[in-house]
Formats: C-alpha cells, sequence, structure tokens
C-alpha cells in the first residue's frame, strides 16, 4: 500500500502544476499586503460551491482552500466547528435536486497550514446547480454561468463521455509500456512512481483488490493497444484526382494505415501524414529537387491532434481516415459532433470545448501536445488564413465529424497581380507566399514566414527560403550580429526580428547564381537549435518578462506560448511555454530546472512527446 498516493502528496502535485481546466486554488485571506484578515465563512462556501458545481458540469476537477493563486500555502484561520460547516457546503450551497457526484473533501496539515481539499468527477446524472439555482460550468481557468439547457443535451452522449474513464477489465500495469508512463511522470510530477502518477491522473485507482487501470490508461500508454481497441488508429490515403473510385478506375495512389497507443500514435501518424504531405517535388532551374508542401503544417497537426483526442472510442469498427485529393484534403474522424458545440461556434471561432474523452484530454493538455483547450480548431482556421488558402470546412453527421482543408488561393486582387511579376521564377506555393509577406516594401522576419506557411519543421524555412536568395528575389539585410542585438534591445526572440524583405522580380539566369554563396545556417537560426519545455510558469510573467529571463543564460530563439493566453490577467496562467535555443540542453536545462520565476520554480525538460527522465 505504499504506492497509494495521499493527500498531502496530491495537493503537492497540484501546486506544483498550477491552475488549469481541472484545478483551482482558493486563498482564505483578504486584503492588501501585510494587512491580510480571514475571509468570511460564506463567501469561502460560496467559492466551494461555484467551483465544485462548474467542475461537475465540465470535466471534474479539483479545489485546495488555502493556497494562493501563485501556489503559496497560507492555510485557513477557522474554528473546527466552522471548517465542519465548510466542509459540508458540499451539500447546504449545492441545490437538494442535483447533489454533486462522488464528492470528495477533506481537511489536511502541510507545513503547520490548515489546507481543504475538495474533489468531484464529471457528472453524468445531473446538471448540476448552486442551492440559489444557478448554473455554472468551467471554461478554462473559469467558472461561468451556463445553459442548463445545453447541460441536458450532453448527457444524452454519456456513454461515449464516460467511456475512457471506466476501468479496463483485465488490465493491469504489465498491459502498459511503463517507461513511457514514467517518462510522462518525469514532466507532469516529477519523483513520484508510476502507480502514484496514474492515480494523480485518474487513470488507475487503488482498491481492495489492488491497482484498477481505466481505459483511458491503456489507450495512451499500451503495449499492444490493438489487444483493447480494435482501430486506434490512423489511415493516411493519397487519391489521384478529387473523388474516390472503385473497381477499374480505382484511384487511392498510396492506402498507409498506423495502429498503436495514443502517445505513440500522435507521432508516427505525423511522420505518415507529412510524408503524405510533401510526395510533390519540383526541378528548379539549379537542377535540384525541392519539396512543395501542400498544406500548411500546422493547421494539419492540430486537425490530426484534434481528430485524436476527440473522436469517439466507443465506435471500435473505424479508426481516423485522412485522404488528400487533388484539391483538398479530409480528416473524419469517429462520432458526430457533441451537442453541445455547435458549427455555428466554431466557425465563429469562439474558442467552444467541451471533452469527449477528459481524461485522455488531460494527459495531452498536461504534456503539451494539447494546447488551451478550445484553441486547436481556432488555430487552424487561423494557420489557413494567414496563408492566404480557402476558409477550411466543418461537418458533423451520424458518419462522424470530418475537417476539410482546401487548396484554394485567397491572395488579395492587388497581392495577386504584384505576384505575377514573379512567374517567370515558376515559384513554389511557398516561397509565393514567402514573398506576398514582403508586398508593398514590407520587412518581415523568420517567425513571419513561420507562421505563414503554418511550418513545424523549421528546418524547412532554410529549403524554402534558399532558391530565393539564389535568385536574389529576397536579401537578409541585418546580420546575425545586428540580428542578436536587436533582440535583444527589443526583448523578443530572435526569430521575430524582421530581418527579410523582396528585391525584384528580374529572373536571373543560371550562370549568374552558380557562383552565389548558398546562405549558411545562421541565416535562419538553425545552427545548434534545440527545444525546450518549461512548465509551472506564472500568469504574471508575459512573454517579454520570459525572454528577458531566459536571454540571460542563452540565445532566444523563438519562444512559443499557449494560445489565447493574456499577460498579466490573473486566473490566466501560462502555465507552459517552449523555448527554441542556440546551445547545449543539458547545460540549460541544468541552469533553469528549478530556477524561481516570478515566485514559481520552474520545471524544464526537453519538449518532446516522451519527455526526458528527470536526474535524480
Amino acid at each position: 500500500m505504499s504506492e497509494i498516493l495521499d493527500l498531502p502528496e496530491r495537493i503537492a502535485l497540484a501546486i506544483r502544476i498550477g491552475e488549469s481546466h481541472y484545478r483551482e486554488f482558493k486563498s482564505a485571506w483578504q486584503g492588501p499586503p501585510n494587512q491580510k484578515t480571514p475571509r468570511k465563512l460564506k463567501d469561502l462556501a460560496r467559492d466551494v460551491s461555484e467551483a465544485l458545481v462548474a467542475f461537475a458540469n465540465s470535466d471534474g476537477g479539483e479545489l485546495i482552500i488555502g493556497v494562493e493563486d501563485n501556489g503559496t500555502i497560507t492555510g485557513v484561520s477557522l474554528s473546527p466547528d466552522e471548517i465542519q460547516l465548510l466542509l459540508n457546503s458540499t451539500e447546504s450551497h449545492v441545490h437538494k435536486d442535483t447533489p454533486l457526484p462522488n464528492c470528495l473533501k477533506a481537511e489536511t496539515k502541510i507545513d503547520g497550514n490548515t489546507v481543504l481539499y475538495f474533489s468531484v468527477p464529471k457528472g453524468t446524472q445531473f446538471v448540476h446547480l448552486t442551492s440559489d439555482g444557478r448554473c455554472l460550468r468551467r471554461i478554462d481557468r473559469d467558472s461561468v454561468p451556463f445553459s442548463a439547457e445545453n447541460i441536458t443535451a450532453q448527457r444524452l452522449e454519456d456513454r461515449s463521455r464516460t467511456w475512457d474513464r471506466e476501468i479496463q477489465d483485465g488490465a493491469t500495469l504489465a498491459d502498459l509500456d511503463l517507461d513511457l508512463v514514467q517518462g510522462i511522470a518525469s514532466q507532469i510530477a516529477y519523483g513520484v512512481s508510476v502507480e502514484k502518477c496514474l492515480q494523480y491522473l485518474d487513470l488507475a485507482e487503488f482498491t481492495p483488490s489492488g491497482l484498477k487501470i481505466k481505459r483511458a490508461a491503456v489507450l495512451l500508454f499500451a503495449k499492444d493497444v490493438r489487444r483493447w481497441h480494435s482501430h486506434c488508429q490512423v489511415r493516411v490515403m493519397t487519391v489521384r484526382g478529387k473523388e474516390k473510385r472503385s473497381g477499374e478506375a480505382f484511384n487511392v495512389a498510396k492506402d498507409d494505415a498506423v495502429n498503436d497507443n495514443i502517445i505513440r500514435l500522435v507521432d508516427l501518424a505525423w511522420e505518415r501524414l507529412t510524408i503524405a504531405l510533401t510526395q510533390q517535388t519540383q526541378l528548379t532551374e539549379s537542377g535540384r529537387f525541392e519539396q512543395n508542401y501542400l498544406y500548411p503544417q500546422i493547421a494539419c497537426r492540430e486537425a490530426l491532434i484534434n481528430a485524436i483526442v476527440h473522436r469517439n472510442y466507443t465506435i471500435e469498427g473505424r479508426g481516423i481516415e485522412i485522404s488528400i485529393f487533388q484539391d483538398r484534403m479530409e480528416i473524419s474522424s469517429p462520432g458526430a459532433l457533441l451537442s453541445t458545440i455547435l458549427l455555428e461556434d466554431i466557425k465563429a471561432l469562439k474558442g467552444v470545448h467541451e471533452s469527449r474523452n477528459p481524461h485522455i484530454a488531460r494527459v495531452l493538455r498536461e504534456i503539451g501536445l494539447v494546447r488551451e483547450m478550445g484553441e486547436g480548431m481556432r488555430r487552424i482556421f487561423d494557420v489557413m488564413k494567414s496563408n492566404a488558402l480557402a476558409e477550411p470546412e466543418i461537418e458533423s453527421s451520424s458518419m462522424g465529424f470530418l475537417v476539410t482543408l482546401y487548396r484554394k488561393s485567397l491572395y488579395d486582387p492587388n497581392v495577386k497581380l504584384w505576384l505575377s511579376n514573379y512567374d517567370a521564377h515558376k515559384l513554389t506555393e511557398s516561397q509565393t507566399a514567402v514573398l506576398a509577406l514582403g508586398f508593398g516594401g514590407k520587412e518581415f522576419s523568420t517567425q513571419d514566414v513561420i507562421d505563414r506557411l503554418g511550418i513545424v519543421d523549421t528546418d524547412q524555412v532554410r529549403q524554402i527560403m534558399t532558391p530565393l536568395l539564389e535568385r536574389q528575389l529576397i536579401e537578409r539585410f541585418l546580420s546575425d550580429n545586428q540580428t542578436f542585438k536587436a533582440a535583444k534591445n527589443s526583448r523578443v526572440p530572435k526569430r521575430e526580428v524582421k530581418t527579410w524583405r523582396v528585391l525584384n522580380s528580374t529572373p536571373k539566369k543560371a550562370e549568374t547564381t552558380k557562383h552565389l554563396k548558398s546562405p549558411g545556417s545562421d541565416s535562419f537560426d538553425l545552427v545548434n537549435a534545440h527545444r525546450l519545455y518549461l512548465g509551472n510558469i506564472s500568469y504574471k510573467a508575459g512573454k517579454e518578462t520570459i525572454v528577458v529571463f531566459l536571454s540571460e543564460v542563452c540565445e532566444v530563439i523563438q519562444l512559443d506560448l499557449p494560445a489565447g493566453i493574456q499577460p498579466g490577467i490573473p486566473h490566466r496562467g501560462f502555465g507552459f511555454a517552449f523555448v527554441v535555443f542556440n546551445g547545449t540542453s543539458d547545460e540549460l536545462i541544468n541552469k533553469l530546472d528549478g530556477k524561481t520565476l516570478n515566485d514559481r520554480l520552474l520545471r524544464v525538460s526537453i519538449a518532446h512527446s516522451q519527455p526526458r527522465p528527470r536526474k535524480s
């Protein structure tokens, strides 16, 4: 029983990770610094009921009373009778007709401070209300008023919504890839055992008969996922033409499927999709074949991950299917859109979110594979628009949820007319998109190119831009040294400094380009570039603050923060970030891991889906 996660450990892990869609801290004190007074019992009771009702109406969660927003434990100053009244508020301040499901509540001591802990799973039987009849729901890090009718519709989908949290009969720890689980634990809750990590993430629970594994854990970490689910799968098909045909007219040129647990499936499916998206090449004047990327990679990756996270896993007869046609790409996932989410709201980019598979979504969110809840679809639309491509189409039917990306240019007529001056160069679509950034004499940065093209593998920047440099269509007007100084003075990552501009449209003859020296990797910030995960970042730390902080120990090339976050606004903490830098990973991890930034201890590791185990 030494592997049971006790309450102080659970609270310590929660504080280490910070507030999120699943977690909230509440102070028991009020007033200015050094003049704090205890909050009234009725206010604390209201906080408890509102938070737990919102969690129960969403994806479940935990509330800790006696902890500040920054994770500092300040405890509660209440008498034993008052503490009992506050613990009882889970009944007294919740509507009697909509009781909370399996609510856990407890009092404990941490470093001499009394702390109260509450947790509640996602409700399936009622639309939960506060005692005064208010309906609330958890939206990211806030508890907000919500329509009871929409939540009622959600209950019609209980089977698909509860599937990932049910116990998987016959599954044991031996059926999981424990190295993979330990890698995740090192990033989310380092220093704890596999058993405790699974319990903390609600992927397993201890019973009198031992540790029971939930379906989400099997899908995420199974050694052989096909034993538990026949179609935890992504199938990528390349089609000749605009429609699939059968019989003698069969036109599927390539059909590639990959089955694996979800953690590995994300990377494996992305590899297969990337190959399918980069099959087309063009022969340039210099006699080299260059890849022509059919769609922005960020949009494609977001659509892939969105399908994996939100598909209906109760439908086991088929998996996710991606069809790449001549004029479009379709990503189809089993299961219609949840009834609580409207297609119009997605198209309006409202960031609506509802997890069909909350346990799976939570793990992928905590390790950084998923950004802010509800941001994936918004990001797909934004990236397609920034690439001057047609708006994606989304459909929901009994057959499933379909996202379609089109290869239709949406350049402004003036831009299209200007770009026609470069037709003689026979540029790829990606190279044309780079030139469009310089329309009207505008200067642009390497990051502008990455954002415009939706690039995931930044080494592709060099492949796309080198021919433009060789033909003297663009130039880098700042040296590497000047760029570094400009970045430092402006307190921005190096890639965000505007260093490029378009020259002229006169085609260069092949013999005039032979003597031109191909630009080195320095021009694209690719020498010794590495990517690190930064966890436990305070909401107080805006992008500029983080860049200045990191610049003391490394050259910051790029800094990626979760989308939709507003620096400096309480309850909207970043939680994590990714930094691309020049240098040695191990050396920088040793310098940054455990260092304090805005009253929080940073957690730093190499950024990938299977985190690097933390050194003891």
